[in-house]
């Protein structure tokens, strides 16, 4: 009997139902987190934000009230109110550090920053003077620029620093005066003025105050039809008698005004005393100054409640806007017309007021429906909407004037439409096989369309009603600008008046 071989003990090895191990992927390094962008935020903000626009729009509002001068970086470009203020600083700087008696005449048109320039150096000056402000405009006589004066130093000093003189001059039954200074003024001018020698006791006494004194007279021309123009002498003789080093306090008297024969104004005796410094400023200025000193007002922040994120996206928002070559063109057109940074900042405050959480960015458009706005409205603003007779009478009448004829009758410009019309259907335009050519309009369609015109005074008579000439022989005037004549044809569309007014303007 044969053995059975002996089986062998095999492990088969089964494939293993658990997966390899795997690698844990690897962990990326923390990076600091970046404040999203402008872009980023698809033109909403998040919610903690929403306080650092509110605070940005107060900033910008205050800063567009007045418009700081902004120095230039390069001295070749210095504008003239940049050296105004270079010049007024210096003399104020003299009367409050060196106790100097300084006067000059800040000239300049209205609007050009005259009062702007004045506070901007009293700010910068390294002592805090006294200040007092007159204008002639309010103050129109001595007793009540007195009254004023007086008033103005009792609150700046403390009473037991000021002169028994001062302190005295606002209780003094001589300085008071019941009337309205807003009224016209009486016949007799001299009985309202301040005794001299009682006044010119005063105001010498200002300079031994414990600070220098600033006394700015805005529009000083008025001051000068005062009586014997007795306020000017005593302030500037106290001026010239302030010298540097003698014990007193400064004290500058600047005389604000619009009118540039001010000098001429003053009384031989008060020219005498005057320093003769005259001080210009300039309300024209470039779009490239304009834009300097916007980016500077758009840019003013709240100190500690602008978050930094919201300050670096609105700073790359000024930049942006102003780099726009349509903020450019409506920033030209702004200076050319008026040279007022004032005028220039007030297109900003629409915009800047619109500002909201979903729409808290600038935009182009925006400004330019600012400007259009503020702008003077268009004498005709309705003429895209004239009928085709009305329009060609338009054009007609422009055509004559190129002929050099500035005044029409209604026969000469119904000759000039029947013309047109005449040429027209000589070498019509042709679309798909059909005549485009100037519609014929017959004499009593014109001049119903004329009449109306007239009443709308869009054609003016040049002479008045005649019994002997009839109404379509008066000679007229067009009170229509030429271009918005152009921008209504190409408004309206029609091919005919296109080609019409190409060659009632000159331009085959």
């Amino acid at each position: 009997m044969s053995s059975s071989p002996q089986k062998k003990n095999v492990q088969l090895k089964t494939p293993s139902l658990t997966p390899p191990p795997v690698d844990p992927p690897p962990v990326p390094i923390a990076s600091p987190q970046r404040s999203p962008s402008r872009r980023a935020l698809k033109g909403s903000l998040p919610q903690h934000l929403h306080d650092s626009l509110t605070s940005q729009k107060r900033a910008v509002l205050h800063a567009l009230q007045q418009p700081l001068i902004v120095p230039s970086a390069d001295d070749s470009e210095y504008s003239t109110n940049e050296i105004a203020v270079k010049q007024l600083n210096g003399l104020l700087d003299g009367t409050v550090t060196r106790g100097e008696g300084n006067s000059c005449l800040l000239l300049g048109p209205r609007g050009s920053g005259k009062t702007q320039a004045i506070e901007l150096c009293i700010s910068n000056l390294k002592e805090t003077p006294i200040v007092v402000r007159l204008s002639g405009l309010v103050q129109t006589n001595d007793r009540l620029a007195m009254r004023e004066i007086s008033r103005q130093l009792s609150a700046q000093v403390s009473p037991a620093l000021l002169p028994e003189e001062i302190r005295g001059a606002a209780n003094d039954e001589s300085l008071k005066d019941d009337d309205n200074p807003f009224l016209d003024a009486p016949v007799e001018i001299v009985e309202l003025s301040v005794p001299t020698a009682h006044m010119h006791s005063l105001i010498a006494c200002i300079p031994t105050l414990g600070r220098p004194t600033i006394v700015i007279l805005d529009a000083v021309d008025l001051f000068t039809n005062h009586p014997r123009q007795s306020l000017l002498y005593s302030l500037l003789d106290t001026v010239q008698s302030c010298r540097a080093g003698g014990g007193n306090k400064g004290m500058a008297v600047i005389g604000v005004t619009t009118r540039m024969d001010t000098l001429i104004c003053l009384e031989k005796r008060v020219k005498s005393r005057f320093s003769g410094r005259m001080i210009r400023t300039s309300a024209s200025i470039k779009a490239s100054q304009a834009k300097k000193i916007l980016r500077a007002v758009l840019m003013s922040t709240e100190k500690n409640e602008v978050d930094q994120e919201f300050s670096a996206m609105w700073n790359e928002n000024v930049d942006e806007i102003l780099a726009d070559p349509r903020i450019t063109r409506i920033l030209e057109e702004a200076c050319s017309i008026t040279g007022d940074i004032r005028s220039l900042a007030r297109l900003f405050m629409s915009p800047v007021l619109n500002l909201k959480p979903t729409s808290p960015w600038f935009t182009a458009s925006q400004l330019e429906i600012s400007a259009e706005v503020q702008r003077i409205r268009p004498e005709f603003p309705y003429l895209h909407t004239l009928n085709y007779p009305s329009l060609c009478l338009l054009i007609a009448f422009y055509q004559a004037e190129n002929d050099g004829y500035p005044a029409l009758t209604f026969e000469m410009l119904y000759e000039y439409v029947r013309n047109a019309i005449r040429v027209s259907a000589v070498a019509p335009v042709q679309l798909h096989g059909n005549s485009i050519g100037m519609v014929r309009c017959s004499r009593q369609v014109l001049w119903a369309t004329f009449e109306r015109l007239i009443s709308a005074q869009i054609f003016v008579s040049l002479s008045g009603p005649s019994m002997n000439v009839g109404k379509n022989f008066f000679k007229y005037r067009c009170s229509v600008n030429r271009e918005d004549v152009k921008k209504s044809v190409e408004r309206n569309g029609h091919s005919s008046l296109t080609k019409f007014l190409r060659r009632a303007m000159g331009s085959h």
